[in-house]
């Protein structure tokens, strides 16, 4: 068999032959040469081929996504000016990443278990890190501020807000002539930046085109929503779009030799994964494909098919952008008034959810499980200590929540299945037609709220872990996430009003009862009550 091909590559290196490397492939499927790693043909080959500046690989889930981050850093893994650094969202998402990584790199160097030092030091002198991105911005940014790496990959990288997304890009550098590049990997996901990113290689049904499946275009990503970025064919269709800023940016920097359009423009480009294509995976665990397509519809959609566009009920009309700007939005105290709005459970899986609110900026928040009256005693104790008047203060007045009513007097109990309330005399009429009942008129309402700015959140708060029957020790910030998508139209309703998904449905999309999210909807009864439409009496005396 000859090991060679006649081919070479671009900087005179020799290219081995197909026959050689099929052969590679086998020994190593059958666990007969454990030190040699070579790219599974397709998906894989294809991720660490095609050269792009940002390289977006997504498909379905066990194709490989994860291992192939590990294998790029192979290129550059003996210089000893090569920096590099994998990101999940949290650092202990990282750990099958750490667990794979061993069998890619310990024949290269050595790595320092420190959960404050996740790194691989590798015998020629460079290195690669493990991090997360969770936190806020601020946070975030200062962590990576003044960093520089010639790869950086982020492995779900859908869960990554756009903004650090960015920001990460200006730590894609150095100063020692290696070749930049951003790798992120995923599965699909209808709601997040990413599926806008990628949307031309998408067709209208969700799947990615196979005529499109790795082509490079060209981009300028111009501030900070993946709206504004101007798309290309080639560089100069890109620079035509945006000649007056790139221009503007270039004054300083004609003389330093680069290539303008190098410098501002960059290469992009989305491949897709499939399982069918990990013959690693699929040979040794045959149970794994059958495991996925126990989930649900939506799932097997995404994590089967691959599908970007599926969604099991209605749309989500919160999306995750929408949540980011909210978590990194400036404090919306419109007035100095306190209320406390709550979602009400006692001992079992659903938690008992209380905020703080300083006009419309939430400032604190209180979750616990426990007896009735024990927790009777803790509202009343929170309310008081967090300066909210009793008839500031709302709860779900639904169930178990009546037990409250004897003991708040003056609170204002929200009820679910109540009328719609009408804020000028025009909606008099009009409001019924609307909305189907209190209860998805505030969930519309607050729907606007976030997505038009008028909301804000303590950031400290973002961190702090909570478990319910669901989730356990999970950041607020993912929970309010995955609970955004309990605000869904019903579009089995009988009637064209908004309404709003069932319970049942909530906890069957979000994965648990949305607790922290249907209390954060109660805050718009204050709002509705203030502007209600009182309707003028007697006037049948004029």
């Amino acid at each position: 068999m000859k090991e060679l091909s006649s081919v070479t590559t671009t900087d005179g290196s020799s290219v081995y032959s197909f026959d050689y490397m099929s052969g590679v492939r086998k020994r190593i499927l059958e666990k007969k040469e454990p030190l040699k790693i070579a790219a599974q043909a397709g998906a894989q080959e294809m991720m660490l081929s095609v050269d792009a500046d940002i390289k977006i690989v997504g498909g379905s889930r066990g194709g490989s996504k994860s291992f192939s981050l590990l294998l790029e850093a192979l290129y550059d893994i003996k210089n000893r000016d090569f920096r590099a650094i994998l990101l999940r969202n949290e650092s202990k998402d990282l750990d099958s990443l750490i667990t794979d990584s061993y069998k890619t790199y310990s024949q290269f160097g050595t790595y320092n278990k420190s959960l404050n030092d996740m790194t691989w030091n590798f015998y020629n002198g460079g290195w690669l890190k493990f991090s997360y991105y969770a936190g806020s911005f601020e946070d975030f940014k200062n962590r990576f501020q003044g960093r520089q790496y010639a790869f950086i990959g982020i492995d779900e990288i859908t869960q990554c807000p756009y903004k650090k997304f960015k920001y990460l890009f200006t730590n894609n550098r150095n100063g020692a002539g290696i070749r930049n590049r951003f790798w992120g990997t995923c599965n699909p996901d209808p709601d997040s930046w990413v599926r806008r990113f990628i949307d031309w290689w998408i067709d209208d049904d969700g799947y990615a085109m196979p005529e499109r499946n790795g082509v490079v275009r060209y981009c300028f990503m111009n501030g900070d929503n993946p709206n504004n970025i101007y798309w290309g064919n080639s560089k100069e269709e890109v620079y035509e779009q945006c000649r007056d800023t790139i221009d503007d940016l270039w004054r300083g920097y004609e003389n330093l030799g680069y290539d303008k359009l190098d410098m501002f423009i960059k290469s992009v480009t989305f491949i897709r994964a499939d399982l069918s294509e990990n013959i690693i995976l699929t040979s040794s665990d045959k149970s794994y494909f059958g495991n996925l397509a126990q989930q649900d519809e939506e799932q097997r959609m995404r994590d089967l098919k691959a599908n970007w566009n599926w969604r099991g009920v209605g749309d989500d009309l919160i999306k995750a952008e929408d949540m980011e700007r909210m978590f990194d939005n400036s404090e919306q105290r419109d007035s100095d008034e306190r209320f406390a709005s709550c979602d009400i459970a006692f001992t079992g899986g659903d938690n008992l959810v209380l905020w703080l609110w300083v006009g419309h900026h939430i400032e604190d928040l209180c979750v616990l499980r426990t007896k009735s009256d024990t927790a009777i005693s803790v509202v009343k104790a929170k309310l008081a200590e967090w300066g909210v008047r009793e008839e500031n203060f709302t709860y779900d007045m639904q169930g178990i929540g009546q037990s409250f009513q004897g003991f708040f007097r003056n609170a204002v109990p929200f009820n679910n299945q109540g009328t719609p309330i009408a804020r000028d005399w025009n909606e008099e009429k009009g409001i019924k037609y609307l909305y189907k009942d209190l209860k998805s008129q505030c969930a519309y309402l607050l729907m606007n709220d976030i997505k038009e700015g008028r909301l804000s959140i303590n950031e400290n708060l973002l961190d702090r872990r909570y478990s319910g029957d669901g989730f356990d020790n999970t950041p607020l910030r993912m929970i309010l996430q995955k609970e955004r998508k309990c605000i869904r139209q019903d579009d089995n309703a009988a009637d064209r009003s908004f309404r709003l998904i069932r319970k049942k449905d909530m906890k069957k999309y979000v994965g648990h009862s949305p607790d922290f999210f249907e209390s954060l909807l109660y805050r718009k009864i204050f709002d509705l009550q203030k502007n209600k439409h009182k309707k003028p009496k007697n006037l049948w005396m004029l």
